[in-house]
């Protein structure tokens, strides 16, 4: 991923950014497979608007946080809010949840408006401005509710004020710049694939109407629909402060960019290739579309741990699906790996990997299993695991020269498998399932921030 920062329309630089942070795995590994939620933004019973905060009170050690409108909804009351934007006022910004052992601060509703940060004033300096700061709630649920609607639709660019390093378990920009600030319409680009990589590009300017001078110290990318909880996508700060001056104009424009790694080399002689093919970029591509829609087209859009063998599974009462053409696949081409690949054994698209079956030549595809998803602010990585297990019962052994993750990608309501991404193995990365025997293959799913 990269950005183009502009200021009034002359062209600064261009940054590679850091990568995508933990929300986009964790809507992956759930879309996947319809998987229970670890701590995930709730999509359906928590009002999402954003509140301006109209009063920041001290009362002892604790901050009581005055917001322009309220936060619950259909009596479920959220379970964190992230104080963003706070100019004056050090160390608010952030993210404060209900439970104790989330973090230092707990968070107390006080009435429909008003919130309790309990045992914070003594860590706080400066004074708040008196006209800055926003708050954002979430509902976090553990379980999935088929009419929760939580694809990340909308992506937006933002700016923000804060130089806190980032993390893979961000929330939020801290210092969200929005009160006061122009926020311009998003536009974005046609999906551009070649063989080697797939790339889109999204847009959008940012005006200083604050009448004073902002120090803009922090970029990324948050969905913008209040029923996905406006979840930050990305975040970046920068090298060093670009000076907005009240009614100048700052544009971003985030080139969202998939390669092929290694590509077109011989993988026998040079080693393992691949990557996230053009599949997979355009369902990106199409939740981030500023026009993208709630319905069940992108509902189903990223399905791909369906599990089972191969006597299909009922994954809806319309629809009996043949799970082992779902998940990971395996296949005996090690062609390199190309952007536009539809299948494996890419010279030979009709076989497309190695079949379901229980003779000579097949394998049994035991049902996808889609691991927890891991959060690391240490080694700044987000990952879960993908796995299944092959069983030869033929009476010939099976190379394995290739390995696919399949999913969905269908403009409808319908599913069928597409290749989302695919590793061509070098020799030395091939393995055999002998007659009789079993492998488990693992494809990891990781962004490193």
């Amino acid at each position: 991923m990269y950005c183009d920062l502009s200021l009034e329309q002359r062209h600064l630089y261009r940054m590679k950014c850091e990568s995508f942070v933990g929300n986009l795995l964790k809507w992956m590994r759930i879309q996947m497979g319809k998987t229970n939620q670890d701590e995930y933004w709730d999509g359906y019973n928590t009002r999402k608007l954003i509140a301006n905060i109209i009063s920041i009170v001290v009362s002892g050690d604790d901050l009581i946080i005055e917001l322009s409108d309220y936060h619950e909804y259909n009596t479920v009351d959220h379970d964190l809010i992230t104080i963003q934007g706070v100019i004056g006022l050090e160390g608010l910004n952030g993210v404060y949840y209900h439970d104790n052992t989330k973090g230092p601060f707990p968070l107390d509703r006080h009435s429909r408006y008003k919130y309790y940060i309990r045992g914070i004033v003594p860590h706080l300096t400066g004074v708040w401005d008196g006209n800055s700061g926003v708050s954002i709630a979430a509902k976090y649920r553990i379980q999935w509710a088929s009419n929760d609607y939580h694809l990340p639709i909308n992506w937006n660019p933002i700016i923000g004020m804060s130089n806190q390093a980032v993390k893979a378990s961000d929330l939020c920009l801290p210092g969200y710049f929005k009160r006061g600030c122009t926020q311009g319409a998003v536009s974005i680009t046609s999906l551009i694939t070649d063989q080697e990589s797939s790339k889109f590009t999204l847009s959008r300017p940012f005006t200083n109407m604050s009448g004073a001078i902002r120090d803009i110290k922090e970029i990324g990318i948050m969905s913008g629909d209040y029923r996905s909880a406006y979840m930050l996508m990305a975040r970046d700060v920068l090298g060093a402060p670009i000076s907005l001056g009240d009614t100048s104009t700052l544009s971003l424009d985030y080139e969202i960019i998939s390669m092929i790694e290694n590509f077109n080399q011989d993988t026998d002689a040079g080693g393992t290739n691949g990557g996230w093919t053009e599949n997979f970029m355009y369902i990106l591509h199409r939740i981030a579309n500023p026009s993208a829609q709630y319905n069940w087209e992108n509902e189903f859009h990223f399905t791909a741990g369906l599990g089972g063998g191969g006597t299909g599974v009922n994954f809806s009462y319309d629809r009996n699906l043949h799970g082992w053409q779902f998940g990971v696949r395996v296949g005996e081409s090690n062609k390199f790996v190309s952007m536009t690949d539809q299948s494996l054994t890419p010279d030979s698209a009709e076989i497309n990997g190695i079949p379901h079956g229980y003779g000579d030549g097949e394998l049994v595809h035991h049902g996808t299993h889609i691991g927890e998803l891991v959060i690391d602010d240490v080694a700044n990585e987000v990952y879960f695991p993908v796995e299944r297990i092959f069983e030869n019962r033929g009476t010939t052994p099976i190379t394995v020269r290739e390995i696919g993750l399949f999913g969905n990608k269908n403009n409808s309501s319908n599913i069928s498998p597409h290749l989302l991404a695919r590793k061509a193995l070098a020799p030395v990365d091939q393995f055999t399932i002998g007659a009789g025997e079993t492998a488990k293959v693992t494809f990891n799913c990781k962004a490193i921030v």
